[in-house]
């Protein structure tokens, strides 16, 4: 009878323990329990594009130097405040903020009686690397999708682990102290709702624009061509 040969033994044995290995990720795929993982998250690439690559610090986007500022009252779980982001932030973005002409400021602005929602510490936590904006995309973009899963905080660490550099657990880690009572990211996002309270805006998206030319303060969902218009009135 032929032998076979020590590295024949030793190909069939690699061989064998791949085999298995297969199985054992197969069965284990078969039999997972479905759940909310970043995959699901859409819009991932529409961020990137939309916003990658532009500046940030903190709460602003844009440059420093731009001599008109934005401040844009938003809320990351309406519907409403969805449909004023991609129709008229986001061409400004696009826009003007990318040529250096203006600066944007994002304020959390709740719809319901509570100061603060749960996406809001979401996006709190992201700024605190710079990355506010991007997250504020993902949460406007995946509203369906919290409704369906539920927004809680296993959705919204979803939304951060789709943001490339992002340091996740410096993320929870902020998120989680955000939540604390008397934190200091719930006396900030206070402080935004009072500067809403202060400049009398009403419950619809609205935005408050700076230039060396004064002041201009646009509600009731202003369209693209009502804020260009009120970006030209101060320059």
């Amino acid at each position: 009878m032929k032998q076979r040969r020590p590295g024949q033994f030793r190909t069939l044995i690699i061989l064998a323990v791949a085999v298995g290995a297969l199985l054992i990720g197969l069965i284990g795929m078969s039999t997972r329990e479905a759940s909310n993982e970043y995959e699901d998250v859409q819009g991932v690439q529409e961020m990137r594009q939309a916003i990658g690559g532009e500046r940030q610090l903190d709460d602003r986007l844009g440059s420093d130097d731009a001599p008109v500022q934005m401040q844009v009252f938003l809320d990351a779980q309406s519907e409403t405040y969805r449909d004023q982001f991609f129709d008229a932030i986001l061409p400004l973005i696009d826009g003007p903020v990318r040529s250096g002409d203006l600066k944007l400021l994002y304020r959390n602005r709740s719809l319901t009686r509570n100061a603060t929602q749960l996406s809001f510490y979401g996006i709190e936590a992201a700024m605190k690397q710079n990355y506010g904006w991007q997250y504020a995309f993902l949460m406007f973009r995946n509203q369906e999708l919290a409704k369906q899963v539920g927004l809680d905080e296993e959705f919204l660490t979803n939304l951060a682990e789709s943001i490339e550099y992002l340091d996740l657990p410096q993320w929870k880690e902020d998120f989680e102290a955000g939540l604390e009572p008397g934190s200091s990211m719930n006396a900030d996002l206070q402080a935004q709702d009072q500067i809403a309270i202060d400049l009398e805006i009403r419950g619809e998206p609205a935005i408050v624009v700076n230039g060396p030319g004064g002041t201009e303060i646009v509600q009731d969902a202003p369209d693209l061509a009502q804020i260009e218009a009120a970006i030209d009135a101060v320059k």
